[in-house]
């Protein structure tokens, strides 16, 4: 434990001179507000010599009117205030000097100029998308398909996502995409990821940032990129608030409400969330698994499997924090984020087997699935952010504390019946136990230093450690009626890792000409205690993570890019564990504590036409990739596992074409076209089999301004089939619509979603190994109809800043 005290201690020698520094220079500091008391965003403020008139400094207010000078020679001044939509403002005499080192102007009211107000209106909206160099911005808040989704819904909607049946993200072809919210990774595994994002209203989502070359700033993890989603953060002055509810149906039905309220005052912004999502959903699959015996062409017997799926899924989700603005530049943040759901399931199974040459039944079975999911998470949080000055002089600080613990009581009955259909008296059953505990710590510290308005160094240091551990029971039914441990399928397992990570970024502009360097060092350190079998293992290692940007701006409609990083794969902590947990009584899928981190190159090539058309070359070389493998159990032939495996290397190619239009004044789209090759080298045994594929992924999405505050949204999207690993996934695509209408004064919005109108998001594969080759179709319940209802209440339009917290970049490996 020493060398946790040992970081803690360094942050805080670190915060504490900081501190000491900002306390010792001399300030000068006020807040400019307008005649009804709310702030005047980026007024021009000059610091006068009182003796000449002479300027001694010039700076801009920040977006809530707050204003400092710090470092001013001793002597007599005057400041002068300057606002476009503002009368001029000139304030009295003061002194700095030995004994009065700063001077508080408290609030200045300026008089608004009436003259401009009356002969201009500022009108502006984001545009959905927003290229950046080195992200792309979707600002979902202005999209009318934002109401009545849940997160995990949105994220497919997306230009370039794909979601695998596993629960991973894939970005244009590449699997490995790491979610992020507000920035921090998640730290949860694949399932518990999807049952947050489905509880996370759409509603709630501000925009989604996609970072296909991340820079030296982020994180490493995520081969293919991070994909960040960013919640509202609409804090204004005074109080305000929203208030939203939503309900209707797919197969079932679905109803969900939020409330949002917020208090803000010169000194102290106190906000709080609290969300409700209740879903009843229903899902059809339909399996056959050949098997082959030896090195058969043909295989020996098959079966075939269907099977309904159907969770209720019940969850709730918080969030209060408060902030207290010490000086115009100082800033302490106080969060705690939590949630807590259930997610029950309810699965009838049908197994068939039959004799692949003549097609016999052999034997069949019927099996009822019954598993109760629960889960509760909490995150707390206190930040510290420091402003040296307005020019982005700045220090950042984070301290984490995640727990998360999670409950799977599963129960598997079978009824067996013979190649008669005839009952079988034997009668088999499972009762697992499945719980998951996870702790996590993190620090995290962000320096920003401008040495002028072109050139920029950003460094910084994160450490983390994180604890889970897993104690899976298994109980089986024996012929006499007993229930008795398993000790094939149980296993006590606890891991620990700890990283710690340093980065150095820096920024230059030489008039067209941009560019970006960056290394981030990693050093990962990781135990694994595999307590059932007296079996651990444990890996030390420290690895250098480049990248590098370069923009060149041709003309004003014509700008290019080049980017390169380098990326990792650690294996989630889930991935790690060995333990076995059943699908159904023939199926199951179980970790690998051998696996190792996968790693890889990545380049891109950008050109955008008119700063709005966007074409994109890429290009990505991964080794030691990790991808789920499928065999059969050795005790029992008729039965399939999964497994992660490290199984080769991988190669994606890839164009692609992004295109906002504007046909007419009440018709705007955007339109994305992505085509790529994946190509896999695996090794097994004595051959290297080699897998590729080609894919066409279309988006688009279209808007219409109608009469009376009427507006229409039509979209869709399609994948003519990809390759990932020893799959391969079939064509699927879908269409979606929403329409809205504001009322009360444009305070609310109701509106009306439709997803998937035609029902082809179904999702057919086949994966092939050498003794077993499965072929699926997985029909979701994605066909939903929604009715939602927003409503805004209280304060101005003046936003607090966005808070974030240094850990949300774990919680999607737990």
């Amino acid at each position: 434990m020493f060398h946790h005290y040992r970081y803690l201690l360094t942050l805080f020698l670190v915060f504490t001179l900081f501190f000491a520094h900002a306390q010792k220079t001399t300030k000068i500091f006020g807040r400019i507000l307008d005649e009804q008391t709310a702030p005047v965003p980026h007024a021009q403020v000059s610091l006068h010599h009182v003796h000449d008139g002479t300027v001694a400094k010039i700076i801009i207010a920040d977006s809530t009117g707050n204003f400092i000078f710090q470092s001013t020679s001793f002597g007599n001044y005057y400041v002068h205030i300057k606002n476009m939509t503002h009368q001029d403002f000139t304030t009295s005499h003061f002194k700095l000097s030995e004994s009065i080192n700063e001077y508080n102007f408290g609030k200045i009211i300026i008089l608004q100029n009436t003259a401009y107000l009356a002969e201009v209106v500022i009108s502006k909206r984001k545009q959905f998308i927003e290229q950046h160099q080195d992200k792309t911005v979707f600002n979902i808040e202005n999209s009318i398909l934002a109401d009545g989704n849940s997160g995990l819904e949105l994220l497919t909607k997306i230009p370039g996502i794909s979601l695998g049946d596993n629960g991973t993200f894939s970005l244009k072809g590449k699997s490995g995409a790491s979610i992020m919210i507000n920035g921090k990774l998640t730290y949860l595994s694949a399932d518990q990821l999807a049952n947050l994002l489905r509880s996370t209203s759409s509603n709630d989502i501000t925009k989604i940032e996609v970072m296909t070359n991340p820079n030296a700033k982020q994180d490493a993890a995520g081969t293919s990129g991070i994909i960040n989603i960013v919640l509202k953060k609409g804090l204004k002055q005074g109080w305000n608030g929203t208030a939203s509810g939503n309900m209707g149906a797919g197969r079932s039905l679905h109803l969900g409400g939020s409330l949002d309220l917020n208090y803000r005052t010169d000194k102290v912004n106190i906000f709080g969330n609290y969300n409700q999502y209740f879903q009843n959903l229903e899902y059809y699959n339909s399996l056959t698994r050949y098997f082959y015996r030896n090195s058969q062409t043909e295989p020996e017997t098959f079966s075939q499997q269907e099977n309904k799926i159907q969770p209720k899924l019940r969850s709730n989700n918080f969030r209060v924090g408060m902030d207290f603005y010490i000086s115009p530049k100082q800033t302490l943040g106080f969060l705690i984020n939590g949630g807590f759901g259930k997610y029950p399931k309810y699965e009838p199974t049908t197994n068939h087997f039959r004799n692949y040459e003549t097609k016999d039944l052999i034997w069949s079975a019927s099996t009822i699935t019954e598993g109760k999911e629960r889960w509760e998470d909490m995150l707390y949080n206190i930040n510290y952010n420091l402003k040296f000055n307005e020019t982005g002089h700045e220090l950042k600080v984070d301290f984490d504390m995640i727990d998360h613990h999670s409950k799977m009581d599963q129960t598997l009955t079978t009824e067996y019946k013979n190649e008669k259909l005839e009952p079988i008296p034997h009668k088999s059953s499972r009762i697992g136990d499945i719980p998951s505990d996870s702790r996590v710590y993190v620090a995290k510290i962000d320096y920003t230093l401008p040495f002028n308005e072109h050139f920029k160094l950003e460094t910084g240091w994160k450490a983390s450690h994180i604890r889970t551990e897993n104690d899976l029971q298994y109980d089986t039914l024996q012929e006499n009626g007993n229930r008795v441990s398993d000790h094939s399928t149980s296993n006590h397992f606890i891991y620990k890792e700890t990283i710690q990570a340093g980065y150095v970024n820096l920024s230059k502009t030489w008039n067209k000409l941009s560019t970006q360097v960056g290394v981030r060092a990693e050093h990962t350190s990781t135990n694994g205690n595999q307590i059932t079998l007296n079996d651990r293992f444990s890996k030390d290692y420290l690895k250098f993570f480049p990248s590098a940007f370069i923009s060149y701006n041709i003309s004003t409609n014509h700008k290019v890019q080049l980017s390169y990083s380098y990326r990792v794969e650690r294996p989630s902590f889930w991935s790690l564990n060995p333990f076995r947990v059943y699908t159904d009584p023939f199926s199951y899928s179980e970790g690998n504590s051998k696996l190792d981190p996968a790693y890889e190159h990545a380049y891109e090539a950008n050109y955008t036409l008119a700063s709005k058309y966007i074409f994109t070359l890429n290009y990505a070389d991964r080794s030691n990739v990790v991808n789920d493998i499928i065999g059969l159990d050795p005790t029992n032939q008729q039965i399939t596992f999964e497994r992660p495996e490290n199984i080769g290397s991988f190669k994606n190619y890839g164009i692609s074409f992004m295109a906002p239009t504007q046909f007419f004044s009440w018709w705007t789209a955007t339109h994305f076209a992505n085509y790529y090759r994946n190509e896999y080298e695996i090794p097994q045994e004595d051959e290297l089999i080699k897998r590729s594929g080609n894919t066409l992924s279309l988006n688009t999405q279209n808007s219409f301004k109608l009469t009376k505050d009427w507006s229409l949204e039509i979209g869709g999207n399609y994948n003519s089939g990809l390759t990932i690993g020893l799959s391969k996934i079939k064509s699927y695509g879908l269409v979606y619509t929403g329409i809205q209408k504001n009322i009360l004064n444009k305070k609310a919005t109701i509106k009306l979603v439709v997803n998937d109108i035609f029902h082809t998001n179904t999702r057919r594969y086949e994966t092939i190994s050498n003794a077993v080759r499965l072929v699926g179709k997985s029909n979701p319940d994605s066909r939903t109809a929604i009715l939602s209802f927003n409503y805004r209440f209280g304060g101005s339009n003046n936003k607090a800043k966005e808070r974030s917290t240094g850990s949300e970049d774990i919680k999607n490996r737990l």
